[in-house]
């Protein structure tokens, strides 16, 4: 499967900038193949819209906001938050302006400090993170960047606990103790939930992130996908902490996905330690990026394409779930159409070494 032979994912809310990036001058963003252009208007108000004026089809990111519209570079038409074209420089100031002369509008929303964006008639609302709205805890942006990797490839991974004893064997895994302990997998219909306990390393760094003291702890994380490409775990720490970590997976296109990652925390970090939490997360994200960017776009739904372990519960759900949205399109080909390559490369090298 590819991204963009499932239309379901076009009714989902995307972040595609933080809120403090939208100004009066246009910027572009890109979701699912498809360009748009974003601006902040009159009264504060957010406009977006497909990146293309409807006049001669240049680009109106090209051009800038005049009076909170957004003014096309190529004739000077001006569209407002809505798309509604408000000058048309070439006419008669009598003359009406056309109803269709309006740029192709996009739903577009300003929470937890980031841009959501949707590109079609969304099915759900703004993903719920309640952490990051409760004044208890302490909201962190971290990590906004593009990966040279699939979507569903990045929410695999933040779902697959048990990666973290080799892939971050050098932040927080530990080789030595790879096993997961009392895993439980619960699904509700597209939501999945997870708890399980494993023992982390706890570096210079992470002793000073954390408070704790020794070597290691046993951490207990409590994972949920909350909607398909968004992910959030709460991490519990044996003094009390709680770490959350919100993961977004904007699809890009098929090859492609803007990462973002924030947290929240319950121990009110101050600036000096939110920046060490943000380096160590940071590097912690690097060690998966570079993995998933050597790995192939195409996502397996037909559970038979590879092999599962006990611990691969939850990614094994979440191929379900996404089996269940490509069913409503007939775009998506079986699995062996484009894992068979591989299988056969497999199969003749086994060959040979027999």
């Amino acid at each position: 499967m590819l991204v963009s032979q499932v239309p379901a994912f076009t009714e989902y809310w995307y972040p595609v900038a933080y809120a403090q990036e939208i100004s009066d001058v246009p910027r572009r963003a890109r979701v699912l193949g498809e360009d748009y252009v974003l601006w902040r208007g009159r009264d504060d108000v957010i406009g977006a819209a497909v990146d293309e004026c409807p006049h001669r089809g240049s680009r109106l990111s090209q051009g800038w906001v005049e009076d909170g519209a957004l003014v096309c570079g190529y004739h000077g038409w001006a569209f407002g938050t809505s798309g509604a074209c408000e000058r048309i420089p070439q006419n008669d100031p009598e003359q009406p302006i056309p109803p269709r002369a309006r740029a192709l509008s996009a739903l577009v929303e300003e929470k937890y400090g980031l841009i959501w964006l949707c590109p079609g008639m969304p099915r759900a609302g703004i993903p719920v993170l309640e952490e990051a709205l409760d004044p208890e805890f302490t909201l962190i942006h971290e990590l906004m960047e593009v990966w040279k990797a699939s979507a569903p490839r990045v929410i695999d991974n933040a779902l697959d606990v048990s990666h973290l004893a080799w892939t971050h064997r050098n932040t927080i895994g530990s080789s030595a103790n790879p096993r997961m302990n009392n895993m439980q997998v619960e699904r509700d219909g597209d939501k999945l939930r997870s708890r399980v306990s494993y023992i982390s390393r706890l570096t210079p760094e992470q002793r000073r992130n954390t408070g704790l003291t020794g070597d290691f702890t046993t951490r207990t994380t409590n994972s949920q996908l909350v909607q398909p490409f968004v992910f959030k775990d709460v991490m519990e720490y044996e003094n009390g902490l709680r770490h959350v970590l919100f993961k977004t997976a904007t699809p890009v296109d098929d090859e492609h996905t803007l990462f973002c990652q924030f947290i929240a925390r319950n121990d009110d970090p101050d600036e000096g330690r939110r920046q060490e939490i943000i380096a160590l997360d940071r590097r912690i994200q690097s060690e998966d990026k570079e993995l998933l960017e050597q790995i192939r776009p195409e996502f397996p739904l037909e559970i038979k394409t590879e092999m599962h372990t006990r611990t691969d519960r939850m990614t094994v759900e979440y191929r379900r779930i996404l089996a269940g949205l490509a069913q409503e399109s007939t775009l998506v080909p079986p699995d062996r159409t484009w894992s068979r390559p591989f299988v056969e490369a497999a199969r003749a090298s086994v060959q040979r070494q027999g």
